[in-house]
């Protein structure tokens, strides 16, 4: 059976996960090898790790080089992202308003 999703269906009704290129019982789903799933969770921690490795040494060089120009634009999108958020409260208290104002004028349409 092959991988969908991440996910492989076992007899038991559950499911564990696997990686889309390898066959549902590559990945040691449907057994209780523990050396197999050792194996596979080792495989995944691995690339895991070297991914991240990859992502320390990148985030180094990336603020070296555009270090001040990031900031920058980080000030800009908090400064933006303020005034939208105090828009944004300033409209919800507008329609909290109509809706108390419309809920007393339906309920004292009710009590006629």
């Amino acid at each position: 059976m092959k991988c969908e999703s991440g996910t492989c269906n076992t007899e038991e009704e559950a499911t564990c996960s696997c990686t889309s290129e390898t066959e549902c019982d590559d990945c040691g789903c449907g057994t209780a090898d523990p050396v197999k799933q050792s194996m596979e969770l080792l495989h995944r921690a691995f690339h895991d790790a070297l991914y991240q490795a990859h992502v320390e040494r990148l985030k180094k060089r990336i603020d070296a080089s555009f270090g001040p120009t990031l900031d920058k634009g980080a000030d800009a999108m908090i400064e933006t992202a303020a005034k939208i958020w105090q828009s944004l409260l300033v409209q919800s208290e507008g329609k909290k308003e109509l809706e108390s104002k419309l809920q007393k004028i339906f309920s004292e349409v009710s009590k006629r």
